[in-house]
């Protein structure tokens, strides 16, 4: 039996192999191993990268969501609406900052939260939307923004599977109030 490993990206080290050791002595020379101006200047390139006026970089997905929801007040007795079908992290953090996931089903062509279905799910305790953007696909974020604006709730953008993905000529992750992107090797 061969193993075949999930990713193997060799290929690609090779290729820019020489720009890759170059950076990494960099780092090591600057002796800045966290932050510093090599993650400053990385994140004034991707924010205009996805046309925003910030980007914060986390170790994780996982984290940027929950900060995310924290920076926005988002606690015990509070609903957040997202979709079942993501990587158990979006509705952990929702957990962990003591609100409550609430789910509604997905459109079974594209796979991301059925919009025709998040009118219905909104309630009185209702203080966000976390919409995933799935396989590269972006949520419909024209009916969703619509939506979130007419009954004041806060948007924050689960793009850990659409890094550079568009709607409409703009990036996913530039639509609602926060993004939160992934650069994890098995990600999109």
């Amino acid at each position: 039996m061969t193993n075949v490993p999930p990713l193997d990206l060799t290929r690609q080290y090779e290729i820019i192999r020489e720009q890759i050791n170059a950076k990494v002595q960099d780092v090591l020379a600057s002796g800045r191993y966290i932050g510093g101006s090599i993650v400053d200047d990385f994140e004034k390139q991707f924010a205009k990268y996805i046309d925003v006026s910030h980007c914060v970089s986390c170790n994780s997905g996982t984290d940027a969501l929950f900060l995310a929801l924290r920076a926005v007040n988002i606690g015990p007795g509070d609903e957040v609406i997202t979709t079942p079908f993501t990587f158990f992290a979006t509705t952990e953090v929702i957990s962990a900052v003591g609100a409550t996931p609430i789910f509604i089903d997905i459109n079974p062509q594209t796979f991301n939260l059925d919009i025709q279905q998040l009118e219905a799910a909104i309630t009185e305790k209702t203080k966000a939307i976390l919409p995933v953007h799935l396989f590269g696909q972006p949520v419909d974020m024209t009916k969703l923004m619509a939506i979130a604006r007419q009954y004041n709730l806060i948007v924050i953008e689960d793009c850990a599977q659409a890094t550079g993905a568009e709607w409409n000529n703009k990036k996913v992750g530039s639509f609602g109030d926060i993004g939160c992107l992934v650069f994890f090797l098995l990600k999109i």
